[in-house]
């Protein structure tokens, strides 16, 4: 074998070991779409042996228009490489599964019907100290209830003068990015804070809706950085699922979980369903496409969704949510 022979033979073998690698990165991809399908059968998360994996399948789950976009890109390329093998690219409609894998949706209201109540969840960012943004988009889009995360004391200060159409409130600022709070057009029926297992405030609010008195949880969880905290964020939105089939209830908050985490598919939750879309909301790098949906409103079986959408940048890294709800026929 001559020195040409030679160096074709290695560009061979490096081609072949390129292709078998992107046929294993593609598989993957498929395994990691699939993870929302598993967490609807997993048993309870305090009763899992391996929470350690779990939490980092948890984790991978939360990216699944990233991997959908990868799986695209290497079914083309091994479909392009492989000039015999244009089987591979029958897994590219793989990529649409993020839009049916997510949590349960609350069914929409009639095309004719109106929005009885209107929320709005802002993640503020807790370096912002300027709420005009964000009173400048609910001027044009006004909301019953704004639940406000990441409030620091400096933004609950520029709020005490200002948006007098929300006359009930209840504000807890902090300097920590935990300082949670909620303005209101409707009177407060009653008002409580607790705290998780993580000394993290949460509140409870009993609202007066034309469908009578509503629960409103208002939460902000640690992210999951850490198999304790993604245990810790599915306790509690599991206790906040308890008795959303007898009260009306809503979950409003940053949850740190998207759509496709163990804590909005868990069998606990199943009686909240999610209003928001699969749309970014937190921007860790700036603009409206790449980030994670983790800022959401959950609404109990006595609800209909009317509409939701995005709001405008409000000098955080995440976006509002607006969501419009009805009472159930």
């Amino acid at each position: 074998m001559n020195v040409h022979d030679t160096a074709r033979e290695q560009r061979r073998r490096l081609r072949l070991r390129r292709l078998r690698l992107a046929r294993l990165l593609a598989l993957g991809c498929v395994a990691v779409l699939a993870l929302p399908l598993l967490f609807r059968i997993l048993p309870p998360a305090e009763a899992a042996p391996w929470s350690t994996l779990l939490w980092l399948l948890d984790l991978a789950a939360h990216w699944q228009w990233l991997f959908a976009l990868l799986l695209v890109v290497l079914c083309v390329a091994i479909g392009v490489a492989a000039h015999r093998d244009r089987r591979w690219w029958a897994l590219i409609p793989l990529a649409a599964a993020p839009l049916w894998t997510g949590s349960p949706v609350l069914p929409d209201a009639g095309a004719n019907d109106r929005a009885e109540l209107t929320v709005v969840v802002a993640n503020v960012h807790a370096g912002n100290r300027d709420p005009r943004p964000l009173l400048d988009w609910l001027a044009t889009a006004p909301a019953d209830v704004v639940v406000l995360l990441e409030l620091s004391p400096a933004y609950a200060a520029a709020l005490a003068d200002a948006a007098p159409e929300y006359p009930h409130r209840e504000l807890l600022p902090d300097d920590s990015p935990f300082g949670i709070g909620l303005l209101s057009r409707r009177p407060l029926a009653g008002f409580e804070t607790h705290a998780s297992a993580d000394d993290i405030p949460f509140l409870l609010a009993m609202l007066d809706t034309p469908q009578g008195q509503a629960r409103l949880i208002a939460v902000h969880p640690m992210p999951p950085l850490q198999p304790h905290w993604r245990h810790e964020r599915d306790l509690l939105l599991e206790v906040a699922a308890r008795d959303s089939r007898e009260l009306p209830t809503l979950v409003v908050g940053d949850l740190n979980a998207t759509p496709w985490s163990t804590a909005l598919l868990s069998p606990r939750t199943r009686d909240l369903r999610r209003t928001t879309g699969l749309a970014p909301t937190w921007r860790p790098f700036g603009g409206r496409v790449f980030g994670l949906p983790i800022d959401h409103v959950l609404a109990s079986p006595h609800w209909q969704r009317v509409s939701a959408s995005r709001g405008p940048d409000i000098g955080s890294d995440h976006l509002p949510i607006r969501v419009a709800l009805r009472g159930s026929q």
